[in-house]
């Protein structure tokens, strides 16, 4: 039951990655602007490695049978896309967890040091309003940039193993 399931997969893995992308891009949006959750400074790359997935992964169905080259230039850039997808949500998936610090501008820096009320207001004016650190939605206990990482990396290895295994249709 798992190996035709399997061949499926990887026979049909450019239309799976574009897929995926496009409904990774709508439920980010969706919650944005139907749900009022709005992206923190490290959403913002999430998002554009799924907008550069659906580029690439258009152009390679495109080309898939015109055009072996740019199909598979096209592959792989949508593969080196993925790749960056599991980079950036598997970092802010950590920062979420407190697992690392986030960057100064979506983290929230306590200072242990005393400092005057006039330092303290000034310091919130450059805080940014949606924090990083904060899951602000989870499911199961797995936060949006969990699940981005788990289906990211899941289609990253199996964009992989297509170059080499390879079924024929």
């Amino acid at each position: 039951m798992i190996k035709p399931l399997w061949h499926f997969a990887l026979a049909n893995i450019m239309p799976l990655a574009l897929f995926a992308s496009v409904a990774m891009l709508v439920g980010a949006y969706g919650f944005e602007y139907i749900g009022g959750l709005f992206p923190c400074d490290l959403c913002w790359p999430q998002r554009y490695a799924h907008m550069a997935i659906i580029i690439f992964a258009s152009f390679a169905l495109y080309f898939k049978k015109s055009r072996k080259i740019k199909w598979l230039r096209f592959k792989i850039m949508t593969t080196f896309s993925y790749m960056i997808s599991v980079g950036y949500s598997g970092y802010h998936a950590g920062v979420e967890q407190k697992w690392w610090e986030g960057p100064d501008s979506c983290t929230l820096q306590i200072n242990n040091t005393s400092q005057s009320m006039e330092d303290f207001f000034n310091a919130l004016g450059n805080v940014a309003l949606i924090r990083c650190d904060q899951i602000p939605w989870d499911l199961f206990g797995i936060s949006m940039a969990g699940y981005n990482f788990l289906i990211s990396l899941t289609l990253f290895i199996m964009l992989c193993l297509s170059f080499k295994f390879s079924p024929k249709k």
